[in-house]
């Protein structure tokens, strides 16, 4: 209560007294620690994680990214260590009584979002970047591992100073640090001016680290930085939005990594990375719609999830590609200045590209960017686009309805509400007499009344198709819908990828291609035979992509069929598509002759997996080099592009001290990379007591594992054959110890749990997944929609294994 009566138009200062403990965990504002090698002794550092709502427990605070403000941080510290925040420092000050101690005061910060601020006291090292550019760029992470920044060092301006010349917005701080935290929840965060990364996300070590491992921390830094004006500059006003902040840093990253690291094709193999993760996850009756309200702070951690990040970022290509590029850079400039150091909502940025699309003439003027984009943001799901030509009439239909995973929505009787759902569609495509697969703007707009019902698009086929003449629809993957064409359509096509000339489809669309065929058979819209026809080509497949789409669908077949008795069919079937390009990409031969790494390793493990060729043998032979030097100053003689390979195939056929030598390379690892990598492959042995003790490390409170790597080493196992199995049975056994290992983090804990569920495809093991959240309603009610989606996860397994396994093994059996 106020002593007095407050006047208006008077300013007051709150004074407030707050104390608050400063624990572990890796929220708010905590200690973390790192092992000094040299000394061999813990040193320990504090950092903070604000987003999403964890401000309030470091300071008082209006905690809500609309409630702007400017900060004045000052941190009390001994003189050994170095103080940052979000701003550069203004001065030091001793502390008055108290022997080398200071206090170190910063600069006042712009107007910014609570959930942004960011300080640290470390004792760490600092590498500042060497460059023309007038921001202050600096690395800072402990002096053993500094040498493992240079790259990050490197990469970080460029992609700032790009981002100033796309966006026509100068960063408006005078510094950036990037700080490493070896115990860290997050990926990244993008707190203005100091930027924290995971160790494994900001550091490379060309002697030890994959090109992968390269791409990834580039990756990173590059969504990171975007941030610095999609959520920094201009934050979003609540929640609900936050795919303004996500989807924008992720989409706008590819650009980015496109720019500066052309080799890596980065552009197109991130756009199809987002469209199948999209297309994939947001297929069922669990997912949601990008924005939706959210009022609880217990519910902002669910909003961090593909749908936030890669949906985001796949409908902002589309908006992108059918506003083209001019209007969407002027369009983003006019948001993001009319904005500058506000928040803003969806609507505001559809607003700000409206008038861009129309004053440039990208978009017809009965459409607008909002009733377009609404129906992409506003509703769940996807659309299944479904082409039928009349050869005769040489004329075309195309409608929708909404797309599920389990074919419950396949047709309208079944359940209406299931399958409704209305999209404005921007329709590109082209035909086999006159391919074309540069012309991504749309040709037509598969459009929705009043009452957001479908309006079938009736018309002659364009540019007078004959009828021996394929069509493909969705140009180089511009929208995320998938496609069921007629009969006659697929075969159309299948004889042309069949033919020498397949090439003249675009690899993104040989991808989509298979892809779709693939899922389409999945849930019975279109049968397995024409999807395992189209599939043979991929023989003479020599490009990543079309290679990624095939094998991710075959990844979920795999995890069902190894557990039923056709799996040497399987097998059999996935060598002889496999073995031609394992070949011709060198096998596990060292020189890749110019080929895409990820694109050699993804066969490799799979032929490994698979005992395909030589592939065990050599990688055996490799680890064994390794292993009977026995020193451990000796540097790996495993390639680096190779180790993720050879560690898992070794341990796969090896015995427990091939385990143990790879556990105490871990444990002595050095490099960030190198830790992660190790972790993944200890859980591919398949002993069985090796295992369970290896699920023991992984949750005693006491081990050399970090918490932010329990579900990396969690979902290692569960990816075994031998591994399910004890993994499930010890989640659903130490419930109890897992919760208080993971520090009651539900979502967490949910997030093992999918991992679990992806593997569950027998009736036996869908009872005792029903029986354990009946006994855990806890926690169903902290991460429902989670709880939920892994449930669906095992449903459609289930649902698979009892309807269309049998279609798909005879199609193998005609053929193996």
């Amino acid at each position: 209560m106020l002593c007095k009566v407050l006047e208006p138009r008077q300013n007051y200062v709150l004074y407030i007294q707050f104390f608050a403990p400063f624990v572990g965990g890796m929220s708010g504002y905590y200690v973390s620690s790192y092992k000094d090698q040299k000394r061999n002794e813990t040193r320990y550092l504090s950092v903070t994680q604000f987003e999403p709502a964890y401000a309030r427990t470091a300071f008082p605070c209006f905690d809500e990214p609309a409630f702007k403000a400017t900060f004045n941080i000052t941190l009390g510290h001994h003189r050994k260590y170095v103080a940052l925040s979000n701003m550069p420092v203004t001065k030091k000050i001793s502390i008055s009584g108290r022997k080398n101690w200071l206090w170190t005061i910063f600069e006042q910060t712009l107007p910014m979002s609570s959930y942004l601020v960011c300080y640290s006291v470390n004792d760490f090292a600092g590498l500042k970047s060497q460059s023309t550019f007038s921001v202050d760029f600096t690395t800072w992470a402990p002096a053993s591992a500094i040498a493992q920044c240079k790259y990050a060092a490197h990469i970080g301006p460029r992609l700032l100073d790009y981002y100033e010349r796309i966006f026509e917005i100068d960063y408006p701080l005078p510094k950036v640090d990037q700080l490493a935290v070896p115990d860290f929840s997050a990926g990244a965060m993008e707190n203005w001016g100091l930027i924290t990364y995971r160790e494994a996300a900001l550091f490379y070590a060309p002697e030890a680290s994959s090109e992968v491992d390269k791409q990834r921390v580039a990756n990173i830094i590059a969504h990171e930085l975007a941030h610095q004006w999609f959520g920094n500059l201009v934050t979003m006003k609540w929640w609900n939005d936050l795919w303004l902040n996500e989807g924008f840093a992720t989409y706008v990253a590819t650009l980015g990594m496109q720019e500066l690291c052309k080799k890596w094709h980065a552009y197109a193999e991130e756009s199809l990375e987002n469209m199948m993760v999209v297309l994939n996850s947001d297929a069922y009756h669990t997912t949601r719609a990008i924005s939706q309200s959210v009022s609880r702070a217990s519910q902002f951690a669910e909003q961090f999830d593909p749908i936030t990040y890669r949906k985001g970022a796949v409908i902002i290509r589309m908006m992108h590609m059918f506003t083209g590029d001019m209007t969407f850079r002027k369009g983003l400039n006019c948001y993001l200045k009319r904005h500058a150091y506000g928040n803003a909502d969806q609507n505001d940025l559809w607003r700000s590209l409206s008038e861009a699309a129309h004053k440039f003439g990208s978009m017809p003027r009965y459409l607008d960017v909002q009733r377009v984009m609404d129906t992409w943001t506003l509703q769940a799901g996807y659309p299944l686009i479904t082409v039928h030509r009349d050869y005769v009439r040489n004329t075309m239909s195309i409608n929708q309805r909404r797309f599920l995973i389990d074919g419950l929505g396949k047709t309208m009787e079944k359940d209406n509400s299931i399958s409704k759902g209305c999209w404005f569609v921007p329709i590109s495509f082209t035909l086999a007499r006159r391919a074309n697969f540069t012309a991504t703007e749309p040709r037509v707009w598969l459009q929705c009344d009043s009452q957001v019902n479908d309006i079938p698009l009736e018309a002659r086929s364009p540019l007078g198709a004959e009828a021996d003449q394929w069509l493909i629809l969705n140009v180089q993957l511009t929208a995320p819908f998938r496609v069921n064409y007629d009969t006659v359509n697929w075969r159309l096509i299948i004889k042309t990828l069949h033919g020498g000339d397949f090439r003249r489809i675009h690899t993104m669309n040989r991808a989509q291609l298979i892809n779709d065929a693939l899922a389409l058979s999945w849930n019975g819209h279109l049968c397995y035979k024409i999807a395992l026809d189209l599939l043979r080509y991929i023989k003479q497949e020599h490009a990543y992509m079309p290679w990624r789409a095939a094998l991710d669908h075959l990844e979920t077949i795999y995890r069902i069929i190894k557990q039923t008795a056709d799996f040497t069919l399987f097998q059999n079937f996935m060598n002889d598509l496999l073995r031609p390009i394992y070949v011709y990409l060198g096998g596990m031969e060292t020189q890749s002759k110019g080929h895409h790494v990820a694109h050699k390793t993804l066969i490799n493990q799979w032929a490994c997996r698979l005992a395909l060729s030589d592939c065990r043998k050599r990688a055996v032979q490799y680890y064994h080099r390794w292993f009977i030097s026995n020193d451990p100053d000796l540097v790996n003689p495993v390639p680096q592009n190779l180790r993720s390979v050879v560690y898992c195939a070794a341990l796969r056929q090896g015995d427990e001290y091939d385990w143990n030598f790879l556990w105490q390379r871990y444990c002595n690892a050095t490099v960030a990379s190198e830790r992660r990598l190790i972790l993944q492959a200890l859980g591919c042995t398949r002993i069985v007591w090796v295992i369970r003790r290896y699920l023991e490390i992984i949750f005693n409170e006491n081990s050399s594992i970090r918490k932010q790597d329990i579900s990396l080493a969690f979902g290692a196992i569960t990816r075994s054959h031998i591994g399910f199995p004890l993994a499930k049975n010890y989640f659903m056994n130490n419930f109890t110890l897992l919760t208080k290992s993971l520090e009651s983090n539900f979502r967490e804990l949910a997030a093992l749990l999918l991992q679990i569920t992806q593997h569950i495809s027998s009736p036996h093991d869908y009872r005792e997944l029903k029986m354990f959240i009946d006994c855990h309603r806890k926690l169903e009610k902290l991460a429902t929609r989670s709880v939920r989606h892994a449930v669906e996860h095992a449903q459609v397994n289930l649902h698979w294994r009892q309807k269309q396994q049998s279609e798909f093994t005879r199609w193998l059996k005609a053929r193996y």
